[in-house]
């Protein structure tokens, strides 16, 4: 099986436009889109900058073992979100600027008026653990239920959206509206 040519162009899109704009590595981050009972997700390790088709796994929202292999490690995350909200499709990268806050604050509150409007506020979530559990699926598939953005402690950020593009759309406002904050912040320190 795979992805509608539409949908492979939108990954590739964006697993570009992720790394271009510095909020992956090459390898890094993943997303996924919700299609039919399942949904598409980007495979473990692969470079999100040059995506090919067989880079992209169709799996149910129930777990299969022999479905899932290789499948992103955040799978559980990706699943737990579909089930909790009306989400088509999530983006989780590694915006710079936004971890870095996401260190000492419990919530990104952007000053500007593209993050306010877009964004509201961003939630840090703590969890004990920060990566590929139940546990850290919870804590984001609860936040984002209320919020388009929420950032794990240390970690990254996940998005939702009706589409890839909305979800990837909303990480880069995180990531702008992270560093005008920490613009003002060191401006009204200095």
């Amino acid at each position: 099986m795979k992805p509608s040519a539409a949908l492979y162009q939108a990954f590739r899109e964006v697993g570009e436009d992720l790394f271009a704009q510095g909020l992956i590595s090459a390898t890094a981050g993943n997303f996924s889109a919700r299609d039919g009972e399942g949904f598409w997700i980007t495979k473990s390790g692969v470079r999100k900058n040059r995506l090919a088709p067989e880079d992209l796994l169709y799996v149910g929202l129930e777990p299969d073992p022999e479905r899932d292999r290789g499948a992103s490690v955040e799978l559980v995350v990706h699943r737990e979100v579909y089930r909790a909200t009306d989400a088509r499709a999530i983006v989780h990268a590694h915006p710079r600027t936004a971890v870095a806050l996401s260190l000492d604050l419990s919530a990104i509150r952007p000053v500007d008026l593209e993050g306010r409007l877009v964004l509201g506020e961003v939630p840090v979530l703590d969890p004990t653990t920060k990566s590929a559990t139940r546990e850290a699926a919870r804590a984001v598939a609860e936040g984002l239920a209320r919020y388009p953005v929420v950032m794990l402690r240390g970690h990254g950020a996940f998005a939702r959206g009706r589409d890839l593009f909305t979800a990837y759309a909303r990480l880069t406002v995180l990531e702008e509206s992270a560093q005008v904050l920490l613009s003002a912040k060191l401006w009204r320190i200095g």
